[in-house]
């Protein structure tokens, strides 16, 4: 009994040993080292730093992203005013009924209804 419990102190002693050798030296109040800090705050890059290219920021593919047809859902993106057409001005374009409206995107007039958002017809140029 003596023997196992010598054993298990040893190796309970030898496990804190070799984890506070392993460990990370603390710094005075949480810092780093000054030498660190100088290289983090000046890289020595003289202009030969890698140019970051946002991969994810393409353009969408506008066949792909609008395939405008009578059913589907006007996109959020296009409901400014921006994209808003006075029929009026066009003459192509029917007076709209209540709760719909023309909008001018991708090169095509779309009557929508405001109230669902759904597309009732499409115009193209």
């Amino acid at each position: 009994m003596k023997k196992l419990l010598s054993a298990i102190a040893i190796s309970v002693s030898a496990i804190m040993a070799a984890s506070s050798a392993f460990a990370a030296p603390e710094h005075a109040q949480g810092h780093q080292p000054a030498q660190q800090q100088h290289v983090q705050q000046h890289p020595n890059n003289h202009g030969n730093a890698v140019k970051h290219v946002a991969t994810n920021h393409k353009a969408p593919n506008k066949a792909a992203q609008n395939q405008w047809k009578a059913g589907h859902k006007y996109p959020t993106q296009y409901r400014g005013a921006g994209y808003k057409v006075d029929y009026k001005h066009h003459k192509n374009l029917s007076k709209p009924g209540k709760n719909q409206q023309w909008y001018k995107a991708d090169g095509h007039y779309i009557l929508v209804n405001t109230a669902t958002y759904a597309i009732i017809k499409v115009l193209g140029l």
